[in-house]
């Protein structure tokens, strides 16, 4: 698998990561065997990004990163969020889900699985990021991660000076190698910019597009930012998944591709049309 590489740091990111949103998802009808096997084939192919949350599958899915790479942490860029949280009635929830999933028939769960937003907020109290880090460590297992992003939060946040202190502290206590911030908006993305320390963006076609005809991608590379590029399957139903994730990858200013992958199938598919 081809590497890219995030400023003057060593290590290097596949060009082809996995988008972890649907592992652990009610709506989510592969199972947890198949994904499983999807994370050891990546692993053998040496796909090396994992992209996770705090709040992706309640949790599950930075438990089940974490055991995909037990006993060989060195084997995963391990990049995690922050910023969001589901409400105190999606939390009571969460110890039943396996048996609420093997009863509700998939319609309904994909149902559920639509009406995610109603629990999930932005709330970010800048006193609690060590501690949301730190109990996203512990379901990874793992004692840092090697990127940690605020999750597509407003401008205002992404330019609040103790919120990049925050994050600052992380890096220099060991426990994030790299940090930075997943944008929705241009506003957003120029905030993050101005972030000191910043390395790390994950961005929508839309919005790099923007920031290529603005002028404001140039600064990427000479800042020493790696960008992920999300949902490039969504917003290209014109061409096939495999076409969409090999024209992402030929994008300029593109260190990886996140996408979401159930099946070892479709894995090896999008892998042979790069």
């Amino acid at each position: 698998m081809l590497m890219n590489s995030v400023g003057k740091d060593p290590a290097r990111l596949s060009v082809l990561g996995l988008g972890c949103s649907r592992v652990g998802s009610f709506g989510n009808p592969a199972p947890m065997s198949e994904l499983r096997a999807v994370f050891d084939l990546c692993i053998e192919l040496g796909i090396n990004v994992f992209d996770t949350s705090n709040v992706y599958g309640q949790g599950d899915s930075e438990r089940e990163i974490g055991r995909a790479l037990r006993g060989r942490r060195d084997k995963g860029f391990v990049v995690t969020k922050l910023g969001k949280t589901f409400s105190a009635k999606a939390a009571l929830v969460r110890p039943f889900k396996p048996l609420v999933k093997a009863l509700l028939p998939q319609k309904s769960r994909g149902q559920i699985t639509a009406r995610r937003g109603d629990h999930v907020s932005w709330s970010l109290d800048t006193a609690q990021i060590p501690e949301t880090l730190n109990a996203s460590l512990r379901r990874l297992g793992s004692d840092y991660v090697d990127g940690l992003l605020l999750h597509s939060p407003p401008a205002a946040i992404a330019a609040d000076p103790a919120v990049a202190d925050a994050l600052r502290a992380l890096k220099a206590a060991g426990k994030v190698r790299h940090f930075g911030v997943s944008c929705d908006d241009m506003a957003t993305l120029e905030a993050a910019m101005a972030i000191p320390g910043l390395s790390l963006l994950q961005l929508p076609p839309d919005i790099l597009a923007q920031a290529t005809t603005s002028g404001l991608a140039q600064r990427f590379q000479a800042q020493g930012v790696g960008v992920m590029l999300r949902e490039v399957i969504r917003t290209r139903p014109d061409l096939s998944p495999p076409q969409a994730v090999k024209l992402a990858v030929q994008t300029p200013h593109v260190t990886s591709v996140i996408v979401g992958v159930s099946s070892r199938q479709r894995l090896n598919e999008l892998v042979s049309a790069l």
